[in-house]
């Protein structure tokens, strides 16, 4: 009997020993959190702490970690968008008592969410839409600088802020495609003006070469050509014996007009 109350004893000493402890994982430290005392000041790194079972320790991630928020925004040319930015931070290790005794585990949602939308808000809004891709860097960085400023005693460390996505409204995604839709249309009304030039520049060639040779034509029509053809013609008709033709000369040059009577003689 003795003997297995030994046995029972001992099993209950090792349960309350193995039990009554936390493990603290690397990446986090921890406050020791008594039933009676409260919370201690002493920060515990990776290692296993006992403690009675009625008491606990708190754990903190201080490993830097991301938090993202979408904000919506008016952009100083009147533009409304929406913009996602992130935060990267962590609670100070060496301030841990003093981040849980003012502040507590919920840390971001308590002063640190509302500022960072409010702040990136404010930034934003100077820009016009069109810079915020190009000058991301400088508000990123004001950003940053105005939000430290704000969480100076909340023993946080803040190391950057991302833009991390720009949602443009629908007309300001189509306006790529419009514009080079636009300038599509553009090269072929040029195409179509240079076309219209050169059938232009052509019918003008084509007009001056008429010029040209009816000037040719009308050079060689002289009065002494005119009657040496009207006597050609003369002799032509003289041959014939199907009609006979009367010939009246007329005008300063003599030049014929013939008249056929309608009466001919078969030979």
């Amino acid at each position: 009997m003795k003997a297995q109350y030994v046995i029972i004893v001992s099993l209950l000493a090792v349960v309350l020993l193995v039990g009554c402890g936390t493990t603290i994982p690397g990446g986090y430290e921890g406050l020791h959190w008594g039933t009676y005392s409260g919370v201690d000041t002493t920060v515990y790194g990776n290692e296993f702490k006992w403690e009675w079972v009625w008491n606990s320790v708190v754990l903190y991630d201080v490993r830097w970690k991301t938090q993202s928020e979408k904000v919506d925004i008016l952009s100083n040319d009147d533009l409304h968008m929406d913009v996602e930015v992130a935060l990267r931070l962590r609670p100070k290790p060496d301030e841990l008592y003093f981040l849980h005794i003012e502040i507590g585990q919920q840390y971001y949602e308590q002063v640190v969410q509302q500022q960072f939308r409010s702040i990136s808000r404010a930034v934003l809004s100077q820009y016009r839409y069109t810079d915020i891709p190009k000058k991301s860097l400088e508000i990123q960085n004001a950003i940053l600088a105005q939000l430290k400023v704000n969480l100076e005693n909340k023993h946080l460390e803040l190391d950057a802020v991302e833009i991390k996505h720009v949602d443009y409204p629908e007309r300001v995604k189509q306006a790529p495609d419009l514009k080079l839709a636009t300038e599509q249309k553009l090269l072929q009304k040029e195409y179509e003006l240079k076309i219209a030039e050169k059938d232009a520049t052509i019918k003008i060639i084509e007009a001056q070469g008429q010029q040209t040779a009816q000037k040719i034509i009308d050079s060689t029509l002289t009065p002494t050509y005119l009657q040496y053809r009207a006597l050609d013609i003369q002799k032509e008709l003289a041959k014939s014996g199907d009609a006979s033709f009367y010939f009246v000369p007329v005008g300063a040059n003599s030049i014929p007009i013939i008249l056929e009577t309608g009466m001919g003689s078969k030979k």
